[in-house]
């Protein structure tokens, strides 16, 4: 999220004709709903399907995961990525089964693409190898659970997965869906099929081009807690990706979650109160 200049703000208010003359204004605005200033404060990775000793892996990068075969913890603490210190937000999964065999917890060796959007944002972090599965029928999903959010805190998610099984696999999609928070904005890759705003979908058995599902401007409700909710393709007539796999989709693999601090100015159409003294120079 952009954050805007003090100046903006004013000039939004009382217009650019007040600054032809030079004059200083200082405002002290209180304004309801709508438009915040966020500032990034943490950043927290998580891989999912992490062989250790094999793949590269930055310091500070937590590995909670599920699956059969996982030998890690499936909740836990997210650490601050620059300083490792607890972020006070616990990372949890939870699947639900339809039938069959649950989530598999696979070694799968693949990667994404330069420039692309998860190349931007975990290259020289983590390992884009690795994945979580699915079950062996329709129905299944995976929750990935925040709680211990900050009240009035603002978060950003970022979430990918890539099998790397080459065209036959392409058909493999993942919906993802933000579910359980006050308020989001969508923002994931251009090229990925857009559901809804709390909804999108992209092949993950062959995401070679590094397709994300991301949000930002994440509140959560007063419980403190939002989800993240991965399951395969809901079908072309509900608005997902046409020919997908009736159940075939991977669970997870990267995610990201950065906290934006908490709002601090709210802008609406409707001024409040507004403070000003102006001071006049020939």
């Amino acid at each position: 999220m952009k954050t805007p200049q003090l100046t903006q703000i004013i000039k939004l208010i009382v217009g650019d004709h007040m600054w032809t003359d030079k004059k200083w204004i200082f405002c002290l605005i209180l304004i309801s709903t709508g438009f915040s200033i966020v500032s990034a404060e943490w950043r927290a990775f998580n891989d999912c399907a992490y062989e250790k000793g094999i793949q590269f892996q930055k310091k500070n990068v937590t590995n909670y995961g599920l699956g059969r075969g996982n030998p890690f913890p499936e909740e836990g603490q997210l650490l601050q990525f620059k300083t490792g210190k607890e972020t006070g937000v616990t990372a949890s999964f939870v699947e639900h089964k339809s039938q069959g065999n649950s989530i598999n917890w696979a070694k799968d060796e693949s990667m994404f693409d330069n420039g692309s959007d998860a190349d931007k944002i975990f290259k020289d972090v983590v390992d884009a190898s690795g994945n979580m599965s699915y079950n062996d029928g329709p129905g299944w999903y995976l929750d990935l659970i925040f709680s211990g959010l900050k009240p009035g805190g603002v978060y950003t998610f970022v979430g990918t997965v890539n099998r790397n099984g080459g065209p036959d696999y392409k058909d493999r999609v993942t919906n993802w869906k933000i579910m359980g928070a006050e308020n989001f904005t969508y923002t994931s890759s251009a090229t990925a099929q857009k559901v809804d705003e709390d909804s999108v979908e992209f092949s993950t058995g062959q995401n070679n081009k590094g397709l994300i599902a991301r949000w930002e401007n994440i509140r959560s409700g007063n419980d403190g807690e939002f989800l993240i909710r991965t399951s395969h393709s809901i079908g072309s007539k509900k608005g997902g990706i046409k020919n997908a796999h009736a159940y075939k989709g991977y669970a997870g693999g990267l995610f990201m979650l950065e906290y934006n601090g908490t709002a601090s100015v709210d802008l609406t159409d409707k001024l409040t109160t507004c403070w000003a003294t102006v001071k006049f120079r020939p």
